[in-house]
């Protein structure tokens, strides 16, 4: 299946090791936070700065939280914040360990602000949707590519397990995403990361150093695209 190639590739995990902070950043993915929290419990790092503000997808976060009847506040609310609440209530983290970062409001000032807050080389181990993890790291590596030293790790909190309807973490556990709009998502980050005029790489906006996507993706990404020319247009 076209999705689960484009899938399994942009939800980048690198091997795992110690590092000096988690760095979270905001989505509508919950398990992000449970990712995240057992990762400083495991004690792979001993601080976390959480990165997002509120953007055009945090209706996003606040439908999820609804959905699943998670006692936290999110309407009009920083992702980071409610991230935030979610690991020292429901998860235990320390409320002296976290960090917050509440004004980006994409992949690109996730890792521009987060840079702000980091002075000197540091290990980073990066938690994002996972249909934004690959990308997430590029913009972390532009951004950090001033500060030689710095280590970056990427860990996806989950590989998409894609049904009929919807897509979620693993067979019969709580949706993440309807279908279409997994899609929709899939095909936009394949579409920013092509080194094209049309793309984030140094030939296009020049958001980001150019990325090699694998042959066997763009072949899934054409045929996705002549499945769902409609969704390509939006």
């Amino acid at each position: 299946m076209a999705e689960e190639v484009i899938a399994r590739y942009l939800a980048r995990r690198d091997r795992l090791g110690s590092a000096d902070r988690i760095v979270l950043m905001g989505s509508a993915v919950l398990e992000s936070v449970e990712t995240a929290a057992d990762l400083y419990h495991r004690q792979l790092a001993p601080q976390l700065l959480i990165s997002g503000g509120i953007g055009h997808s945090t209706h996003y976060l606040e439908e999820a939280v609804r959905r699943r009847g998670l006692d936290v506040a999110a309407t009009d609310r920083p992702e980071s914040h409610v991230f935030r609440d979610l690991l020292v209530t429901r998860y235990g983290v320390p409320s002296d360990a976290i960090a917050v970062e509440d004004e980006s409001t994409n992949c690109g000032e996730n890792a521009r602000l987060t840079r702000q807050l980091v002075d000197r080389p540091e290990t980073l181990l990066l938690i994002q949707d996972p249909t934004m993890q690959r990308r997430t790291h590029a913009c972390f590596e532009r951004s950090f590519s001033d500060l030689p030293g710095t280590t970056l790790i990427s860990h996806a909190p989950l590989i998409p397990w894609i049904e009929p309807a919807h897509v979620s973490a693993g067979p019969n556990l709580p949706e993440i995403w309807s279908r279409r709009r997994f899609t929709e998502l899939v095909l936009g980050e394949i579409r920013r990361l092509r080194d094209d005029a049309d793309g984030y790489g140094p030939r296009g906006r020049n958001f980001v150093d150019h990325v090699d996507i694998p042959p066997e993706v763009i072949a899934a990404y054409n045929d996705l695209v002549a499945e769902h020319p409609d969704l390509i247009r939006r």
